[in-house]
């Protein structure tokens, strides 16, 4: 039974579309043992990331022309495939990626230097396959977890494996507990696949869709965030998105700019404005900024006792 990610499956759709081959939906999710409906989102997929290039006829397709991935992968585009490729061990006999691909891989790396790499090393590489098989197949597993210095377990519906704050998280249902949880992929221990299947609920889904950092948590209201940003830094704030929902809402006369966020715990922004201080204020809501300063205040203490 094929336990290929969809990143995999999906790459390897787009090298035989430029190779030329058609390619069908039934045929394709036969192959790859999942549903019509995931072949057609594969296809969707591809098409909102390499525009107009297949041809459709029936439930098949066919590339017109080739894809060149020197015209439409970025450098972290690249990074992020080769990082995946080094992660989960991917190796040449079983990989999905093309030599060219690899080449070019190597030949963007010769040029930029990525700093910014996941944190943890994932070695258990069949602790890997098994969530990916799970998340497939929606199979409840048990997990054997690391939680400070004692074993834990708990039986799972596993969700997704998440790439927040530069770690890997597998986030879920505790069925034990009846609750959401974000578990560190590095600190699960072992697991045991159940024979019986799980229903997705969909406002779990929905919620993993609108994650920004582990902080968030589920079944909470989002609270919108307004914040001043100061115009000596305000360029930083319009040339990146510090979280998926920021967005640049007013320009003051003086320069200053108005950034909001929606978040479901203050905790998501607490490091984030803690940084850029004094330079960013609070303007809503007061509760955030009482626990800024208790934060700030707890900081200090730290430091003074320190001495």
């Amino acid at each position: 039974m094929s336990q290929k990610s969809s990143l995999h499956r999906t790459i390897e759709i787009l090298k035989q579309l430029n190779y030329g081959k058609k390619l069908c939906v039934s045929q394709l999710a036969l192959k790859h043992e999942v549903s019509d409906r995931t072949i057609r989102r594969d296809f969707e997929l591809i098409k909102e990331l390499f525009g107009d290039f297949m041809s459709k006829e029936g439930d098949c397709y066919q590339a017109y022309k080739k894809i060149l991935l020197e015209d439409v992968l970025s450098a972290t585009d690249l990074m992020t495939l080769a990082n995946i490729v080094n992660l989960f061990g991917i190796t040449s006999k079983e990989s999905l990626i093309s030599e060219k691909t690899e080449a070019l891989i190597n030949k963007s790396m010769s040029v930029y230097d990525f700093k910014s790499r996941p944190f943890e090393n994932i070695n258990n590489r069949d602790i890997i396959k098994k969530l990916e098989h799970a998340i497939k197949f929606n199979k409840e597993i048990k997990l054997t977890y690391k939680a400070e210095r004692t074993l834990t377990y708990r039986d799972f519906h596993p969700y997704k494996i998440l790439f927040l704050n530069e770690n890997f998280y597998l986030v879920g249902e505790n069925v034990s507990k009846s609750k959401f949880e974000f578990l560190r992929i590095s600190l699960i221990e072992e697991v045991l696949t159940r024979k019986n299947t799980f229903f997705m609920h969909k406002d779990i889904s929905d919620f993993i869709q609108r994650i920004q950092t582990p902080w968030a948590v589920f079944g909470r209201d989002e609270t919108t965030v307004r914040l001043r940003v100061d115009k000596s830094i305000r360029r930083y704030f319009i040339l990146k998105k510090y979280l998926p929902s920021q967005k640049v809402v007013a320009d003051f006369d003086n320069g200053d700019i108005e950034v909001q966020y929606t978040v479901s715990n203050f905790k998501e922004l607490e490091e984030l404005i803690i940084k850029w201080l004094p330079h960013i204020r609070i303007m809503y809501p007061r509760p955030l900024k009482k626990m800024i300063k208790k934060s700030l205040d707890r900081k200090m203490k730290g430091l003074l006792d320190s001495h």
